[in-house]
């Protein structure tokens, strides 16, 4: 198989707040020592994407976007020069951490700042591949790489949820649903808040004990209602206060070391009493991501079925619609975004043909 020189990408432009479609990106040639080019499977569509395009991190770089990947290793031989021939293997679907273990993400990472998986193909280095196993679909593997490993490092790690605590989750979305599945795993009591009717009904049928909206969660808490963690993957102001109305006890029982796990993002200042904190003795503590180990774990749970991804596909010229269902928040579980099928006209008649609409500096494939 010849080794492409152009392929389709969305890309991440500083001032646009959609992606720019490109479909003769140019595929770096020249693989450095530890690299390895993989043909993109799929790739997650993250709300993180959302924050970038709307100008949170305040990026001047211009990038291909698409931080959860997987994809296969497809032609023989792209390898960097001090990459072991035999540690890579032709025809093997691979997750891809965004972050090696030599990385500075200050400087960028795979897909945040440095080109990522918004393309038919992508470069990783050896040491941010985790073969997937056997009867996990592309799909489920890819939101394994960052939806999967942070919801888990969330509840495992920061959370440190032990069997028989009480635990309430705010945002049931593509993260939110498998940390309710992984809570219940480690034996947890799950409750969970959001204000969309579709989610919670998702959300219950992965086994909370109850699901709130915001009005029911506010009047439970002045009845005395208490958990001894809360993880929130919203960031609000309205969860935050939430949160903090749970977890400070109810006149009669007071948890013994309340926590509260932030992993959402938003653009809010956050706003608490100090002497509130002191007294009821809430950890406040932030999660982002987790180890390449957590990834091994979370497909090894995808491989078992004893975690169930609720996810959709679109193909990549799509991506931009995705942001937006994002941003509306119209979509329930996860959605990837997956190489787009050759076009019959694209085939007997290569690139020519091909129609762009370009509005406003961006452009936008008309399909």
């Amino acid at each position: 198989m010849a080794i492409p020189t152009t392929m389709l990408a969305a890309r991440y432009v500083p001032g646009h707040e959609r992606l720019v479609i490109d479909r003769h990106y140019p595929l770096r040639s020249d693989l450095k020592d530890d690299e390895v080019l993989i043909k993109m499977s799929a790739a997650g569509v993250c709300h993180s994407d959302v924050g970038f395009l709307s100008g949170v991190t305040m990026d001047e770089r211009t990038y291909v976007m698409g931080h959860e990947a997987c994809g296969v290793h497809c032609i023989p031989r792209p390898l960097g020069p001090k990459v072991d021939a035999f540690s890579i293997h032709l025809g093997k679907l691979y997750a891809v951490l965004a972050v090696d273990s030599c990385m500075n993400p200050t400087k960028g990472t795979f897909g945040v700042g440095l080109d990522g998986a918004y393309a038919e193909y992508f470069i990783a280095t050896v040491d941010q591949t985790v073969p997937v196993p056997h009867g996990v679909a592309p799909e489920v593997a890819a939101i394994a790489c960052d939806a999967g490993v942070t919801a888990y490092n969330a509840v495992q790690h920061a959370a440190q949820v032990r069997k028989g605590d009480k635990i309430l989750i705010f945002g049931i979305g593509g993260l939110g649903h498998l940390a309710v599945q992984y809570a219940r795993y480690f034996g947890a009591t799950v409750y969970v808040c959001d204000f969309k009717v579709a989610v919670r009904k998702l959300a219950l049928e992965l086994g909370p004990t109850e699901a709130f909206d915001w009005i029911e969660l506010d009047k439970r808490t002045k009845e005395g209602f208490t958990v001894d963690t809360t993880i929130d993957f919203i960031a609000s102001n309205q969860s935050f206060t939430s949160a903090m109305a749970a977890l400070q006890g109810n006149g009669a029982h007071f948890p013994s070391a309340p926590k509260l796990v932030l992993v959402g993002f938003s653009a809010e200042n956050l706003v608490f009493n100090t002497l509130s904190i002191i007294l009821s003795g809430v950890q406040i503590v932030g999660n982002t991501y987790g180890p390449q180990s957590a990834l091994v774990e979370v497909l090894d749970l995808f491989a078992k079925d004893i975690i169930r991804a609720h996810v959709s596909a679109e193909p990549l010229e799509n991506v931009n619609r995705v942001i937006d269902e994002l941003r509306s928040f119209e979509i329930v579980g996860r959605k990837v975004v997956v190489p787009p099928k050759p076009r019959l006209e694209e085939r007997e008649h290569g690139a020519e043909g091909e129609e762009e609409e370009r509005m406003d500096g961006f452009s936008r494939l008309s399909v």
